[in-house]
């Protein structure tokens, strides 16, 4: 019989075949409710497409990857771990990965933090730099979502309800985040006093079990804040420079359907940005694999203010294609090559300290 698959390797496959159901259901909604959406109006679109701006948008993919890698790269190495450009870029790749096949990207920083702690980063920086990268991301997300309605307020104010209340309630979610943040870092003590409150009352009302666990798991959390505000007030500038890295990954994510759009002529650039901006913002507050079907309705009911269905939905799809599936291929490859080259310098670690031992037995006798 073959080797039963590891409890990893069974929640891999089950988020994965959870996106691809997203993505059928979503695809098939789509289909079935938009008469313009079919391969040969996708395929003029991308005809009529100047083919560099389409390239400008693959390469905006690239540093979308490239930009967190940058971010960690700078926060390993400022907090002591000389690690190589390469590995920071793969530790992005693993985040970006993971982040799109698990609920709210959860999966991204434990893969991360796995292959720093395997390059040899002690678990206590490999925690303060995820720490001090996922502040910069959530402040960077908030910077984005501020700057669409700064750029183009009028157009929130036209905007359906509910797709008012998803770019509200994801501009408050960051909020409340950064709030969180801040406050373990800060008053850590009031924020146990709180969350253990708000735990007991779950329990009788009989809304959770295992309170210990629950305890315990926010007692790991807020001491994890408390410790990183420690190495933040000592590299005061670092979180500033990680904060720029971040929001220049939230730019070039952007940038990826900007340069779509303005590759079938659309002119009306910052009008885009800042429309790109309310999806970023709108699907973020929604817990959804890649935001998937999130992205999708945002993306319709917003853009539907200035451009005509047919455009909009060959403009998305193009879009969806090249910022979240390749991406998902590139960062995928990425994190795959590096834990083969991971299995293999172990097991030339292995053959070495065997034939070590080899040899000094064979001294011995």
């Amino acid at each position: 019989m073959g080797k039963r698959l590891s409890k990893n390797a069974k929640k891999q496959l089950f988020n994965g075949l959870f996106l691809l159901l997203l993505i059928g259901i979503t695809m098939a909604i789509l289909l079935a409710s938009n008469r313009e959406l079919n391969f040969e109006n996708i395929r003029e679109f991308l005809l009529g497409c100047n083919p560099w701006l389409l390239a400008a948008a693959f390469v905006c993919m690239l540093l979308f990857i490239a930009f967190e890698g940058f971010s960690l790269h700078l926060i390993s190495r400022r907090l002591g771990h000389r690690c190589r450009l390469y590995s920071s870029m793969v530790y992005s790749a693993a985040d970006v990965y993971y982040s799109a096949l698990t609920p709210s990207a959860s999966g991204g920083q434990p893969a991360c933090a796995y292959y720093m702690v395997k390059d040899g980063m002690d678990t206590g920086t490999a925690t303060f730099a995820l720490v001090f990268n996922l502040v910069a991301y959530t402040a960077a997300i908030f910077v984005i979502g501020a700057t669409g309605f700064l750029l183009r307020p009028h157009l929130f104010a036209e905007f359906e309800f509910w797709i008012r209340f998803l770019v509200a309630a994801g501009l408050v979610a960051q909020g409340v985040l950064l709030a969180f943040f801040v406050a373990c870092m800060r008053c850590h003590k009031g924020v146990l006093k709180f969350g253990n409150g708000v735990i007991s009352l779950l329990v009788k009302i009989r809304l959770m079990k295992k309170p210990e666990k629950w305890r315990e798991r926010l007692s790991e959390e807020v001491e994890k804040y408390r410790i990183g505000f420690e190495e933040i007030k000592k590299h005061r500038a670092l979180f500033f420079e990680a904060l720029a890295l971040n929001v220049a990954q939230r730019i070039s994510q952007i940038l990826v359907n900007c340069f779509v759009c303005l590759a079938a002529g659309v002119t009306c650039f910052w009008d885009v940005f800042a429309m790109q901006a309310f999806v970023l913002i709108g699907y973020n507050s929604i817990p959804l694999p890649g935001g998937v079907g999130a992205f999708e309705y945002l993306y319709l009911h917003i853009y539907g203010l200035l451009f005509e269905d047919a455009f909009i939905l060959s403009a998305m799809m193009v879009t969806r294609t090249i910022s979240h599936y390749l991406c998902i291929l590139v960062s995928g490859a990425m994190t795959l090559a590096y834990h083969i080259h991971i299995l293999k310098r172990k097991k030339e670690k292995i053959n070495y300290i065997n034939i070590q031992e080899k040899s000094e037995n064979e001294e011995r006798e």
